[in-house]
């Protein structure tokens, strides 16, 4: 039987909430690029055990925002240029290929989540009213609804999770572009580019739509990245 004041998937619940806790502090520097993780400290910003905080680490090591040491435990991925401009060239060629496929494939369902998806996320800001620096979380859950419901018709199950994995580690990268934006950005216009080329079913411009759409972060930030 199990305990009663302690529900089967407890551990799992504070590896989620672990998760996001460092998550967090990566993506608002807190954790700078490349500093070691050491247990006592995440453990206590956590305020949990060993248990929850190594698999949220471990979790973080899949999406590529952490890094392993050999016997030296854990340190928080590095930021690069090269490592940016290599990222958005493979997410230019992966996505748009699941881009291609979904407006292929894609029937009146698909086109339904495009709009739906669209809708809602010009309806929030970007940034956080509180930390105009920060991204709103709500906004991100709709920007990642919105960019699954492009590729969403792709017969490719092998191809959506790359997407999704490249996606994820995009996420520090976009971060920091909010942070640093210093020029007139319309990322709404951006995003209606793409829907509106995928719902012609306009396959090489929605492609080039989302092309530009990545390489607006890395116009934003190279410069503040080293070359390695």
């Amino acid at each position: 039987m199990f305990d009663s004041a302690k529900p089967p998937n407890s551990d799992q619940s504070r590896g989620a909430e672990a998760w996001q806790i460092l998550r967090e502090a990566i993506f608002t520097g807190r954790f700078q690029p490349g500093a070691p993780l050491r247990f006592h400290e995440i453990q206590a910003l956590c305020a949990m055990s060993v248990s929850p905080v190594r698999e949220a680490l471990a979790r973080l090591v899949a999406e590529g925002l952490v890094e392993t040491e050999h016997n030296r435990g854990y340190r928080v991925a590095p930021l690069s240029r090269r490592d940016l401009e290599d990222l958005v060239r493979t997410r230019i060629k992966l996505e748009g290929w699941a881009i291609e496929r979904a407006i292929a494939l894609g029937d009146e369902l698909w086109e339904a989540r495009i709009i739906s998806s669209l809708h809602v996320l010009t309806r929030l800001p970007r940034r956080r009213a509180s930390e105009p620096q920060l991204m709103d979380e709500e906004w991100e859950r709709r920007h990642k609804d919105f960019h699954e419901a492009l590729r969403a018709a792709c017969d490719s199950p092998t191809l959506l999770q790359i997407c999704r994995a490249l996606s994820d580690r995009a996420d520090r990268y976009r971060h920091i572009s909010l942070a640093i934006e210093t020029g007139p950005r319309d990322v709404d216009a951006e995003h209606e580019a793409i829907a509106k080329a995928a719902l012609a079913r306009d396959a090489t411009a929605a492609q080039r739509a989302l092309a530009t759409h990545f390489e607006k972060t890395v116009q934003y930030i190279s410069l503040r990245l080293g070359a390695d």
